[in-house]
């Protein structure tokens, strides 16, 4: 149990920056005082933790381990697992995009097909338009006002089929609606028989760093919206607190 516990330990004390007493830690973990001392003392003396008079806090050592492993995996790396956990949820093929240096495509980085035979599929590396596609709508939406007023002036948004989105206004209008629910859908909007549900994903600073995307047939898409909706947040939001993100509280 030492080991667990540890852990247990380290993540609840990354979730409270400000630290946290050993009362309170006993409490959180639901475990004896006695046993936490010990194991809350052992990881002061390698540095994982810092004690300021009552109050535990990550230590140096945690952060030095964080960064290590996080350097030397890449984002596909990271993701993989999150996105076979989204497949096997919506049965669906699962991508994920990353913005590209010109800041006016975004390309595929990885994907896990769906295991039906009528499905979506497309090659890594493949690009995408941002104006027109669930993925591209997500890095406008998360991106300041000048940026995207920038971005409207310089790209020529053509429509792709009869759904596409082209007008500044409407677009505008579509990318508040994204920010308000973390997620970005087309229903046959880039290509006529696909439809698309994305959600962003932050790393620890707040920043957007890639997309997830839900991808198949636009018949199912429309059938089960509500299950698609529901897989591409939740996995996305599972991804991001891997990267370290903290949602913020609402307030009322």
């Amino acid at each position: 149990m030492v080991l667990p516990r540890a852990f247990s330990l380290l993540r609840l004390l990354a979730e409270e920056p400000s630290g946290l007493n050993l009362s309170a830690i006993a409490a959180h973990l639901d475990a004896p005082k006695s046993s936490l001392s010990a194991t809350l003392k052992a990881l002061t003396e390698q540095g994982f933790l810092i004690r300021t008079g009552s109050l535990y806090t990550l230590g140096p050592e945690s952060y030095a381990l964080a960064s290590t492993i996080l350097a030397g995996r890449s984002i596909r790396q990271i993701a993989r697992p999150h996105l076979e956990q989204a497949v096997e949820a919506s049965g669906e093929t699962v991508l994920l995009a990353v913005l590209d240096a010109d800041q006016r495509h975004f390309t595929y980085i990885d994907l896990v097909e769906s295991p039906k035979s009528v499905r979506y599929s497309v090659a890594v590396g493949t690009r995408r338009p941002l104006y027109a596609t669930s993925c591209g709508r997500l890095f406008l939406a998360y991106q300041s006002d000048a940026w995207r007023q920038k971005y409207f002036s310089d790209v020529d948004m053509k429509p792709v089929t009869e759904k596409t989105v082209t007008g500044v206004a409407a677009l505008e209008d579509l990318l508040a609606k994204i920010q308000d629910e973390g997620l970005s859908v087309t229903l046959g909007d880039f290509s006529p028989d696909v439809a698309g549900f994305s959600s962003p994903i932050f790393n620890s600073e707040g920043e957007m760093i890639a997309a997830l995307a839900v991808a198949m047939p636009v018949s199912r898409g429309i059938q089960q919206q509500d299950k698609f909706r529901e897989t591409a947040i939740q996995s996305a939001q599972s991804l991001s607190r891997t990267f370290g993100y903290k949602e913020k509280p609402e307030t009322g």
